[in-house]
């Protein structure tokens, strides 16, 4: 199945900005998001994710995702953002019991003539690790959980039909259609699986495509 932001930065001139962006990867209670304390990015639902933030870099920042509806902490942990990068702030499960945060430095630089994908697998209901392979042959890999693909140049056409599969349920397989992307862009598919109900364990994906 495929499927307010706030600037934490003074006016030091000494200081040199870098950018983050939040992700919330599981189908639950929405999210609040908080660097050192301030609020940054307010009730980011599953499956949604705030803008990129510009913030001071060279800074160790704690970050903080908190329940909407109660503000208990979810999950925290304390990263350095560099200067002139780009980050993503992954909130998603290892468990039914264990959350945590993850912080992947983006990649985004362009290529006109082509689509770059980024796969990660936050998938921790599903069976077996997940197949991802283009039309073409050009894209073959295997994620477990939590890995990632890093980024694959594919061009903007037929070719480009992308097939995803648990390694457990070969016959069953979904596809995201080139046609989902636009040439010149670059694309973080995120991968994970139904949570709850009759549908536990089946496999879904949703694209962000990302501009800085």
């Amino acid at each position: 199945t495929l499927c307010l932001v706030s600037c934490v930065k003074n006016e030091n001139t000494e200081d040199y900005d870098t950018k983050v962006r939040l992700i919330n990867v599981i189908d639950e209670k929405a999210q609040d998001f908080y660097l050192n304390g301030i609020r940054v990015a307010t009730g980011v639902g599953y499956g949604s994710n705030s803008s990129y933030i510009t913030v001071v870099g060279n800074r160790e920042y704690g970050i903080f995702s908190k329940n909407t509806t109660t503000q208990l902490v979810s999950d925290s942990l304390k990263y350095t953002l560099g200067v002139g990068k780009n980050y993503s702030v992954y909130y998603s499960k290892t468990s039914a019991a264990d959350s945590l945060l993850t912080v992947l430095e983006d990649d985004l630089s362009r290529d006109t003539a082509s689509v770059r994908l980024f796969f990660i697998n936050h998938g921790y209901t599903l069976g077996s690790k997940v197949s991802i392979r283009s039309q073409s042959s050009t894209l073959s890999k295997i994620l477990g959980l939590g890995e990632n693909s890093g980024y694959i140049k594919l061009p903007a056409n037929k070719t480009s039909d992308i097939y995803l599969n648990l390694l457990d349920s070969v016959t069953v397989i979904d596809t995201i259609l080139y046609t989902n992307f636009v040439k010149g862009s670059n694309n973080t598919i995120l991968i994970d699986g139904v949570n709850k109900g009759t549908r536990r364990g089946k496999l879904r994906e949703r694209i962000i495509v990302s501009s800085n």
